[in-house]
């Protein structure tokens, strides 16, 4: 009796590994969708549409959807569902500030528990970078600038800052991509910045670090600030142009019909 109500407990925990990895995928998949603005901000996520396209149940769909709302990507609303977050510039000038906290204490803890030996690591990965950078793609720079700061981070053993700024990270993804597809003279001077920063450190030069670190994400900062305005200003061209667009539509119409 017993062997086989343990028989039959298998498959269920089987279930339940092969719903959280299609979870797991789906929110990946979604995620990306969503950094990259492909749902239109304020729009509402049409979850039957997404469900039939990637063919899974509406619980795991939901489980996706609700991780990327505790994100900050989405944001749920009673009995009407999940809607693409609008751009906000006071809200990418609160994330970087937060990124600015997160990233100045992880410096801080980088000095003193940081081995020289993984500090000499982060800086080769970033001179590898630049040996590399002008045969790299926009989307590939965005994602190495990330992952410098991801290693940074990381210098300081501490997880949960870790946690905390992957989240931010994404959540800024878009305007540091438009940032660097422009290739202006300033991305050169953030670039230096990762340098002079990842010296200090090996330095052991808290004060000077966290003052490179700081004015370098300020500038950060600012150009987040010009990008967001562009990139408000461009979906409500985009807007005004649809609907201009629509109307013209039903004019004609509207003339054929008479």
């Amino acid at each position: 009796m017993k062997s086989s109500k343990i028989k039959q407990m298998q498959p269920a925990r089987a279930a339940t590994v092969r719903d959280e990895s299609n979870v797991q995928r789906l929110y990946y998949e979604l995620r990306d969708r969503a950094m990259r603005y492909d749902f239109r901000p304020g729009a509402r996520i049409n979850e039957k549409q997404l469900g039939e396209q990637f063919g899974v149940a509406r619980a795991t769909l939901r489980e996706a959807l609700n991780r990327l709302a505790a994100e900050g990507l989405l944001e749920f609303v009673l009995n009407k569902g999940f809607y693409r977050k609008a751009i906000s510039v006071d809200e990418v000038f609160d994330l970087y500030q937060v990124r600015i906290a997160l990233e100045r204490r992880a410096v801080m803890l980088a000095i003193q528990r940081a081995s020289d030996a993984d500090i000499a690591s982060v800086k080769g990965f970033w001179v590898d970078v630049m040996k590399h950078s002008a045969a790299m793609s926009t989307g590939d720079m965005v994602l190495a600038d990330e992952e410098f700061h991801r290693r940074l981070v990381a210098l300081s053993h501490n997880k949960e800052i870790m946690s905390f700024m992957d989240i931010v990270t994404r959540r800024i993804h878009v305007a540091r991509h438009v940032d660097i597809e422009q290739l202006s003279s300033w991305n050169l001077t953030s670039f230096d910045a990762h340098m002079n920063v990842i010296d200090f450190i090996a330095l052991r030069r808290t004060e000077e670090a966290l003052q490179t670190l700081t004015d370098h994400i300020d500038m950060s900062l600012k150009r987040a600030i010009e990008i967001t305005k562009e990139m408000v200003a461009r979906f409500f061209l985009v807007e005004a142009s649809a609907s201009l667009q629509a109307a013209d539509r039903s004019s004609k119409s509207e003339k054929v019909t008479a």
